[in-house]
């Protein structure tokens, strides 16, 4: 089991509106406008559609139990009611459509940082994925939706983070791959990890760095995703694109989010799309 431990001026302590359930804080009020249902099939496709039809940016949507939930490559996301935390924001940031990947690793490096100061051992896979060892706490989706015209283009990130295991445990084939902040804390769930204080945390998190990223530039950011994804560094993965495996290991990420990993051969490569396995062939 890896140990991170990102420097201070990184991912500072954070404290949590203890009186919010599931509300946004005052603050977050300011910038964001909060939806919450029982029950969607997806919460980032009924933003995309918010955001087809011109909705500003702003609207958090906060579902309790997700029937058609999904990840990156079409793969369905578990999310039953009660057992994790999951929901989307709409953003219409002023950027070009190669520069969305950075929300991408923007809403990593947020969620990673609300939760490691009472679970130190969490890191993050390239590109999207939150890990506690070798087993996934939940994933990053980021969509754009390009309605034509500027008014129109945004970004939908998604969220969704596994609080507890499902109602009679993980099913077979994720048994070994999956896990929960309950799980991993032995069942002792700390008030600042309570769903309310948890979306908050992370939204507060969400908002800080992309101001920096809009206003400052890449540079933070890279550096805080960087130290999120260490425990990567120097191990030996596989990476698979379009069905075919490679074994590489990893030596870095390029300032674009590009993975840069080694060949057997010693051939440095950058990969801007594909699955990492953790592992060899």
């Amino acid at each position: 089991m890896w140990r991170h431990n990102p420097p201070e001026s990184c991912c500072r302590p954070f404290t949590p509106d203890r009186s919010a359930v599931i509300a946004l804080t005052e603050r977050l009020q300011r910038r964001l406008r909060l939806r919450h249902e029982e029950s969607v099939a997806s919460t980032n496709s009924a933003l995309l559609e918010e955001a087809e039809q011109g909705t500003e940016e702003g609207l958090v949507l906060l579902a309790d139990r997700q029937t058609r939930g999904r990840g990156r490559q079409g793969r369905s996301w578990i999310a039953p009611g009660g057992c994790g935390l999951t929901f989307s924001i709409l953003r219409r940031p002023p950027v070009a459509a190669a520069e969305a990947v950075r929300w991408t690793l923007l809403a990593g490096v947020a969620s990673l940082e609300a939760i490691q100061g009472e679970l130190a051992g969490a890191w993050l896979k390239w590109p999207n994925d939150l890990y506690f060892g070798d087993r996934k706490l939940g994933g990053i989706l980021c969509e754009r939706s390009d309605g034509g015209q500027p008014l129109r283009d945004a970004l939908v990130v998604g969220l969704g983070m596994n609080l507890r295991a499902p109602p009679g445990g993980w099913p077979e084939e994720l048994i070994h791959q999956a896990t929960s902040l309950r799980e991993e804390l032995r069942g002792d769930m700390p008030e600042q990890l309570a769903r309310g204080a948890l979306f908050n945390r992370i939204l507060e998190r969400f908002l800080d760095h992309e101001d920096r990223l809009i206003l400052d530039g890449p540079e933070r950011l890279m550096h805080c995703y960087r130290t999120a994804i260490e425990p990567m560094l120097g191990r030996e993965v596989v990476i698979e694109r379009k069905g075919h495996p490679q074994a590489v290991k990893v030596v870095g990420v390029q300032d674009s989010g590009a993975l840069e990993v080694l060949d057997g051969k010693g051939t440095r490569h950058a990969v801007v799309a594909g699955d990492v396995h953790l592992g060899s062939l």
